[in-house]
C-alpha cells in the first residue's frame, strides 16, 4: 500500500477547507477522511440552515454521490446470490428484454452502456418517486441508441450517464433477486451493522437537522454541456430532467423529497459516514465484499466520450473511475460525484475514503473548483 505523510496531508486539507469556507459565505459543508477504520479528519463549518450551526452530525443531500452507494448494494446482492456480471439483465427481469435489450448484461447496465440514459418516448412526465411505473417504462422502451453500433470497441463502447434512470434500474435488480427495496437492503446489510448516518429516505426524527440546499449563485460555464442542457430535446437535458422534471434545491428541501427513497440522487448523509463506507471499499471489504466484487468496483468497463455529460468519463460496475483525473492522483480511485460539489471516493492504494458534502452548490454535474481544491490538497505531497 502506498504511504503518505498523515500530518502534512491533514494540515494541507485543513488549510484548503478554511479557504473554501472563506470563499463560500453562505450555507455550510463537511469534509472527512477515513483510513483503515480510523477517522483521520472530520471538518465542518457554516450553517446547516439559517441560524443553525453545521455539526459533524449534520446530514446533507449528496445528489448523485448516492449512485456509488446504490451500486455497492447491488454488487453485494449479486455477490450473495452468486450472479455473474455477464448475466443478461433479462434473466433476472424478463420484461427488460424488450426492443433488443436482451443482449444487455449486468456489466453493461452498471457501466451506463444499456442505452437507458433517458426515458422513451420523451415527455411522459413520470414522477421520480414512483418506482414501479418508471421501472416498467424503462423495461418496455427501446434503447436511446443502437446497442450493436460499437460493441466491438471494448472499453470504448458507447455509453451515456443515466443521471435519473440508473437508480431505478439498480433498485429493480435488487428487488428481483432479494425481494427487498434498495433502501431496505442498504439499511439491513450496511447502515445498521456499521452504524452509518446515510439514508435512502430520511427518518422523520432527522428532518429538522438536515442541511438546507442552496442553489448555485453563478451560472454554469458556457460549453458543449451547457449548450446541450439548454436544448429540451437533447439526450443530455432529458437524462438530467426525466423522470421528475428539473429538481431544484427548493424541491429537494421539501419534507416529501427528503423522506423519499431516490437511489439515483436522493441519499442524505454525513461526510463522516460516507468516508467510512468508502474506506471499507478501499480495503479488503472487511468481510462484506469478496475480492471479485471489489475488483468490479475498481476495474474500468467503459471510457471515453459520454453521450449525456458531453465529456470524457469512465465507469466500472456502478462507480466513476479515475481514467480522466476526477480523483486527482489516486490512479486506482473510484467513487461518485454529486451535483453541486459533493464527492465520495475510495483510494485503494492509500486505503482511505474521502467525502466532501456542501449545501451551497456549484453549477455542474462534475466536481467544481472547491472540490478539486480539496482533492489536490490530499495528493499534493
Amino acid at each position: 500500500m502506498r504511504q503518505f505523510d498523515h500530518d502534512q496531508t491533514m494540515e494541507r486539507l485543513r488549510l484548503a477547507f478554511q479557504e473554501i469556507i472563506a470563499e463560500t459565505p453562505i450555507g455550510g459543508c463537511s469534509l472527512a477522511i477515513c483510513q483503515d477504520g480510523k477517522q483521520l479528519l472530520s471538518l465542518h463549518a457554516g450553517e446547516a440552515s439559517p441560524g443553525i450551526e453545521w455539526k459533524s452530525s449534520t446530514p446533507c443531500l449528496i445528489w448523485s454521490a448516492s449512485k456509488g452507494v446504490a451500486a455497492a448494494c447491488t454488487l453485494h446482492a449479486l455477490q450473495q446470490q452468486g450472479i455473474s456480471l455477464e448475466t443478461p439483465v433479462s434473466a433476472l427481469w424478463p420484461e427488460f428484454g424488450a426492443y433488443g435489450k436482451e443482449s444487455v448484461t449486468l456489466a453493461k447496465l452498471l457501466s451506463h452502456r444499456s442505452g437507458l440514459a433517458a426515458i422513451e418516448p420523451k415527455g411522459l412526465g413520470l414522477p421520480i418517486t414512483d418506482h414501479e411505473t418508471v421501472s416498467a417504462a424503462l423495461a418496455a422502451q427501446p434503447p436511446n441508441w443502437n446497442l450493436n453500433d460499437d460493441d466491438s470497441n471494448g472499453k470504448f463502447a458507447m455509453h451515456g450517464y443515466g443521471a435519473r434512470t440508473f437508480g431505478f434500474l439498480l433498485d429493480e435488480i435488487i428487488r428481483r433477486i432479494t425481494g427487498e427495496t434498495l433502501a431496505s437492503y442498504w439499511k439491513r446489510v450496511f447502515q445498521d451493522p456499521l452504524d452509518l448516518d446515510l439514508w435512502f429516505g430520511l427518518p422523520e426524527s432527522f428532518l429538522e437537522t438536515a442541511a438546507t440546499m442552496i442553489a448555485p449563485k453563478i451560472p454554469p460555464a458556457q460549453g458543449p454541456f451547457s449548450e446541450a442542457f439548454a436544448d429540451p430535446s437533447s439526450l443530455t437535458r432529458r437524462a438530467l430532467s426525466d423522470p421528475g422534471g428539473i429538481l431544484t434545491p427548493s424541491v429537494m428541501n421539501t419534507e416529501a423529497m427528503k423522506r423519499a427513497s431516490i437511489p439515483s440522487l436522493g441519499a442524505i448523509a454525513t461526510a463522516d459516514s460516507l468516508a467510512r463506507f468508502y474506506a471499507l471499499l478501499a480495503s479488503d471489504g472487511e468481510g462484506f465484499f469478496q475480492p471479485e466484487s471489489l475488483a468490479a468496483m475498481r476495474t474500468t468497463l467503459t471510457m471515453g466520450p459520454d453521450r449525456v455529460l458531453i465529456d470524457n468519463t469512465s465507469f466500472s460496475a456502478g462507480f466513476m473511475t479515475n481514467d480522466f483525473g476526477v480523483y486527482g492522483l489516486g490512479k486506482g480511485s473510484f467513487g461518485h460525484p454529486g451535483a453541486g460539489g459533493a464527492l465520495g471516493f475510495a483510494d485503494p492504494e492509500l486505503g482511505l475514503g474521502f467525502a466532501f458534502i456542501p449545501s451551497a452548490m456549484n453549477p455542474g454535474a462534475l466536481p467544481g473548483p472547491r472540490t478539486q481544491k480539496l482533492v489536490r490538497a490530499l495528493y499534493d505531497s
